[in-house]
C-alpha cells in the first residue's frame, strides 16, 4: 500500500505537516517496497481550495492512506469517496509516525477540522438604526 503523509520537509526525520492543503511537501511511503519517495505540493500556495487539490493530487498517485494533524472536512470526504483511509497523528517526525502507522497505532480520521467563516459584517459600514439619537 502507498501512504502519502504531510511533511514539512523533504527529509525522514522533518515534522508531520500542520496543516493538511498547505504541507509543503508529501512523502509517499510503500509498505511493500519499504522505500520513500518525496514529492513537493504542487498546491500549497495557491488561493483557495489547497485541501481539495492536496487531496486529489494523494488519490490521483495513488495513496492508499493518507496521514496527516489536521484536514479539513472538504478534503476528508473527497478522500473517503476515492476509499482513502485518513489517519491522525501528533506532530512529530515523519520516521515516527511512520512506524507507529505499521504497528496500527495512529487512529482513523472520523471528523475533519472545520473552520467556520463569517461573512456579512466584515467590510460594512455599521448603521445606526435608532435615528432619533
Amino acid at each position: 500500500m502507498l501512504i502519502a503523509i504531510t511533511s514539512e520537509s523533504m527529509d525522514l526525520n522533518s515534522s508531520v505537516a500542520e496543516k493538511f492543503g498547505r504541507t509543503p511537501f508529501v512523502v509517499f511511503y510503500d509498505t511493500e517496497k519499504n522505500t520513500f519517495e518525496f514529492l513537493r505540493n504542487p498546491y500549497a500556495n495557491i488561493f483557495g481550495g489547497a485541501g481539495i487539490q492536496t487531496a486529489q493530487f494523494m488519490i490521483e498517485k495513488n495513496a492508499g492512506a493518507v496521514i496527516t494533524t489536521e484536514i479539513g472536512i472538504h478534503p476528508l470526504r473527497l478522500l473517503e469517496s476515492a476509499n482513502v483511509k485518513v489517519y491522525s497523528c501528533a506532530k512529530k517526525q515523519v520516521v515516527e509516525i511512520v512506524n507507529q502507522f505499521v504497528e496500527g497505532k495512529l487512529p482513523i480520521v472520523q471528523h475533519g477540522y472545520s473552520q467556520k467563516v463569517s461573512r456579512g459584517v466584515i467590510g460594512r459600514k455599521r448603521r445606526n438604526r435608532n435615528k432619533n439619537i
